[in-house]
């Protein structure tokens, strides 16, 4: 019996038994959607929104019902998708529609979203712990801290079921605590001050970006910073067959979502009553003057730990991801690496390799980018600095994850369309709900809208940056090439994502088209 090959268990398949009540699911969609985003994306919606405190509570509002639609429209999805519960997302296109954009989904879930979404999500927790310290070794020593953080990750809870729930459990226990701080700072602000920081004054983008010329547009670009904070909202969907009461799954969702929801917004107002750009290192003077300096440190590497969750359940997903995906020969190298997995009789080993190697290329890629981008005075010149600081990583994690997350909503949105045109052709046999249409309707239009938009604004914002540049109104050369080069990178950004997402299905479809033909 030992030598028999057992198959590997995935994250999302336990427990087998149907041991999970309705308000441990609604804790299941807390946790998957609560990571420390609100920290990092706040400060960014309310620059779009001009300062605006109502505007911004509206961008909030206005995402949280679209991940509601979108939530609700799942539902009906999940019932139609068989066995490869693994592969989330990739599944649900699979099912629904043409195998072009079933490999276009795999393809941007292994080679773009699962290694880009953990770069930056190890440079948010190396900027959240250092920020709360004060200090920030040099660029190499921020490389080599958020490479080890990823490196232990997908060594330990990629291999090991007990070790991703260890360490989920500890994380959990903690990263409430910065939740709960920025809930309340805000009226403990007011108490100890007699006033509140009622117009906030965020730093204003220096060209005028299109997300800057009106408050819809402010609107509209916030959208993505807003997936960012409930990425992970569609997790709890693949756990209907450990649940005493799959029929009641919607309304898990939606009452996880609402609370969700509600801190989210609530954290929004307090940070916005309390400091001018919005975020938590707005604090920082105030905690210290008040001689509690100590309050701000522990926060923010609390929201660190609160990063670490979200690395804890990426890894462990996209490993059995690649798992599932080398099995079947679907991805790059897959004979390569089923020889591996015989020679160490462990294929999760190989699931394991296989993502952290995709994870290191991105991970060079990317830090070298972001060091250039650091010091943008010399990029022209050829001579960049290499930074001392590390504001040009951040920055670019910031371009990586706006389009990551982006794309993978599209393809939420794809497979909605899917399940929509089902209901013609009944190709697959779902479990109907009577709130699929208006739902999966709302979440098609915000997508297409806001991804319409997105793309139209990297296209409309070089113009605009050039004709600032032409009209010498930049008084700084250094920010005029940072806003020339950020508007580049965002619009290359962009082309490489559809270029490794679609290209290797447009070259597989030419090629089933010539053999079909020869034969």
């Amino acid at each position: 019996m030992k030598n028999q090959t057992s198959k590997v268990k995935s994250v999302t398949d336990l427990p087998k038994k149907k041991q999970l009540g309705f308000m441990s699911c609604i804790v299941v969609v807390i946790g998957a959607c609560i990571g420390a985003g609100i920290f990092f994306k706040n400060g960014l919606i309310l620059t779009n929104t001009g300062g605006s405190f109502i505007l911004a509570i509206v961008c909030w509002l206005i995402g949280a019902v679209g991940v509601m639609a979108m939530a609700l429209s799942l539902t009906e999805i999940v019932s139609g998708v068989k066995g490869q519960s693994n592969l989330g997302i990739a599944a649900w296109v699979k099912t629904f529609n043409s195998k072009f954009l079933y490999q276009a989904c795999k393809n941007f879930i292994a080679y773009i979203y699962t290694p880009l979404i953990l770069v930056s999500l190890s440079y948010y927790f190396v900027q959240a712990l250092f920020n709360g310290i004060g200090w920030f070794p040099p660029w190499w020593g921020t490389s080599l801290i958020a490479l080890g953080v990823l490196t232990w990750f997908f060594f330990a809870s990629g291999l090991s079921v007990k070790m991703f729930n260890i360490q989920n459990w500890i994380i959990m226990s903690l990263k409430f605590f910065p939740l709960i701080f920025a809930i309340v700072i805000g009226y403990v602000f007011i108490g100890v001050e007699g006033h509140a920081t009622i117009i906030p004054t965020p730093e204003k983008n220096p060209t005028a970006l299109l997300d800057n010329l009106s408050p819809i547009c402010g609107i509209m670009a916030s959208i993505p910073a807003i997936f960012f904070a409930f990425n992970g909202f569609y997790y709890p969907a693949n756990l209907t067959s450990s649940m005493k009461e799959p029929r009641k799954l919607p309304v898990t969702m939606i009452v996880g979502l609402i609370i969700v929801t509600v801190i989210y917004v609530g954290i929004s107002v307090s940070i916005m009553l309390c400091t001018k750009n919005g975020q938590i290192s707005g604090l920082s003077d105030w905690l210290n003057d008040h001689n509690v300096g100590w309050i701000y440190t522990v926060v923010n590497i609390l929201i660190g730990v609160g990063i670490l969750s979200v690395i804890n359940g990426t890894v462990a997903t996209g490993v059995n991801i690649y798992h599932d995906l080398l099995k079947d020969k679907e991805l790059l190298f897959s004979s390569t690496m089923d020889r591996f997995n015989k020679k160490n009789g462990d294929s999760k080993l190989g699931a394991v390799v296989y993502g952290y190697i995709v994870f290191i290329i991105f991970f060079i890629i990317c830090t070298v980018i972001g060091c250039f981008f650091d010091d943008t005075s010399n990029i022209l010149s050829g001579t960049p600095k290499w930074g001392k600081e590390n504001a040009g990583i951040f920055s670019f994690a910031d371009i990586v994850t706006n389009w990551v997350v982006l794309f993978i909503f599209v393809f939420i949105g794809i497979a909605i369309i899917g399940c929509l045109r089902n209901r013609k052709t009944h190709k697959v046999v779902v479990a109907r709900s009577k709130i699929f249409m208006p739902m999966a309707i709302i979440s098609v239009i915000l997508l297409a809208i806001s991804t319409l938009y997105l793309v139209s604004s990297v296209f409309v914002n070089i113009g605009l940056v050039i004709s600032y540049i032409v009209q010498n109104k930049y008084s700084d050369p250094e920010v005029q090439t940072t806003a020339l080069i950020t508007v580049i990178l965002s619009a290359v950004m962009l082309f490489v994502y559809l270029g490794v997402t679609f290209i290797p299905s447009l070259v597989s479809r030419q090629r089933l088209k010539h053999q079909h033909e020869a034969h």
